[in-house]
């Protein structure tokens, strides 16, 4: 961002801040000089014209209400802040509203506050956390009055908590690492449609963006809670633990299955990636107008459920239409986005299609669980024989056992019944490449 000042004495300055990308992060360089020699006029229209071309379709000096997160990152959240974010943000003009996130009850948690905010005043909202703040984000917006709208409003995350799941679909697994690339990202990113799922569980209705697992994968989440200060080899450890016991769980899940033929939806993934455009979403905040969420279309947990054709083991590929799985698993993972983790691309399918990708492994030996392991970055588990993957309208998941654990975007909920739909595209995300950072083509056979 260029800007030129005039001294009291007459002199002209010109100081320049830009992030450098030299090292293997962007770090932020600020420079400045007496241009006096030059005529005060033609540096004001030269550093207008640098600023044009720097941002291009994209407006600067933007409005941020910011969300940190104290205890982010192995409670490093609010040190990255203050040390390489917001001087990042204040170099770029940015008007910035900053809040500290507190407990669910607390009037700072994230919820809270977007359930409350004036929208109107900002252009987007930026967690500076992990994923949680992101789930609270989106949970708050859907409880007003003017859901709808509110979801329009981008939210831009700044990798800095231990998942980093969004960041990761947006930024890709190696720029994740540099919170200075996600400063960037919120600076020059366009909106983007997020597609939202709810959940219920009874009466209770809540939102997810990212992931549903229960099993093992639940217990790798919320498990492994109390080891959070390792950081995200808890995943890994947790995952050998359940690997090496042979856990497994009794489930029944019904889905309405649109397609499970691996070949077909590879096909149709690839297909879809080569024709793939940038995907902004411009429209804004403009309305305070009740519009509230839509109705849910397969009811609740309470709701009758059409059960389907029953089945007592895993097997695809099915008829597409109402299916019925009651049998043990060793995982059942399901979601929106490819990206779990920077480590794990779980659900290499995933995209804005309106569907819900549903991922589900039959207790598997200790060796192939390990084996497993390997290439999850890439994607290869996906193409594993014992792994099931379906693309479905809306599924029900009932636990079978009295204790367990349910992990809903890495947020626990009660162990008992739950229901999914999709709802696409009713959230905006900041993006530069407005497109997921999956993979750009699948090969099955390999």
């Amino acid at each position: 961002m260029p800007g030129v000042s005039f001294t009291p004495a007459g002199r002209t300055i010109l100081e320049f801040s830009y992030l450098s990308a030299v090292s293997s992060k962007l770090q932020l360089r600020q420079v400045s000089g007496d241009v006096s020699a030059i005529q005060g006029t033609v540096m004001l229209k030269w550093a207008s014209d640098i600023q044009a071309k720097a941002y291009k379709d994209v407006t600067p000096r933007r409005r941020f209400l910011v969300f940190v997160n104290p205890h982010g990152g192995q409670g490093k959240g609010k040190k990255l802040w203050k040390e390489i974010i917001e001087p990042i943000f204040v170099a770029a003009g940015c008007v910035l509203d900053i809040q500290y996130t507190g407990p669910v009850s607390s009037p700072t948690n994230a919820a809270n506050i977007a359930r409350n905010v004036d929208l109107t005043a900002y252009d987007a909202l930026v967690p500076v956390s992990g994923d949680g703040i992101v789930n609270e984000l989106i949970n708050g917006l859907t409880s007003r009055p003017d859901a709808l709208s509110a979801l329009r409003i981008p939210i831009a995350p700044i990798p800095a908590g231990s998942g980093n799941a969004l960041s990761v679909n947006i930024m890709g697994p190696d720029k994740v690492l540099d919170v200075a690339y996600g400063a960037l990202n919120a600076i020059k990113g366009q909106p983007m449609p997020l597609d939202i799922c709810s959940v219920t569980q009874g009466s209770t209705r809540m939102y997810s963006f990212l992931s549903q697992a229960f099993g093992l994968m639940a217990d790798l989440d919320m498990g492994t809670e109390w080891m959070r200060w390792i950081g995200g080899i808890r995943f890994v450890l947790g995952f050998l633990y359940g690997a090496i016991t042979g856990r497994r769980y009794n489930v029944e899940i019904t889905m309405k299955v649109v397609e499970s033929d691996k070949c077909r939806m590879v096909d149709n993934y690839n297909t879809h990636q080569q024709s793939l455009v940038s995907s902004v979403e411009n429209d804004k905040v403009t309305s305070t107008t009740d519009v509230r969420m839509p109705p849910l279309a397969f009811g609740t947990t309470d709701t009758p459920f059409p059960r389907g054709t029953m089945h007592e083991r895993l097997e695809a590929p099915l008829e597409p239409g109402w299916h019925t799985f009651r049998t043990p698993v060793q995982f059942i993972m399901a979601g929106k986005l490819p990206w779990l983790s920077r480590d794990s691309m779980m659900i290499p399918l995933a995209q804005n299609d309106g569907l819900i990708d549903v991922v589900m492994v039959p207790p598997r030996s200790a060796l192939a669980s390990i084996k497993s392991v390997d290439g999850q970055e890439e994607g290869k588990f996906f193409r594993e024989s014992d792994c099931y993957y379906f693309k479905v309208e809306a599924y029900r998941c009932t636990p079978l056992e009295r204790s367990g654990y349910i992990s809903i975007d890495g947020e626990s909920i009660p162990y008992k019944p739950f229901q999914v739909e999709n709802h696409a595209r009713l959230a905006r995300i900041m993006s530069m490449d407005t497109r997921w950072k999956g993979l750009e083509r699948i090969v099955l056979d390999s």
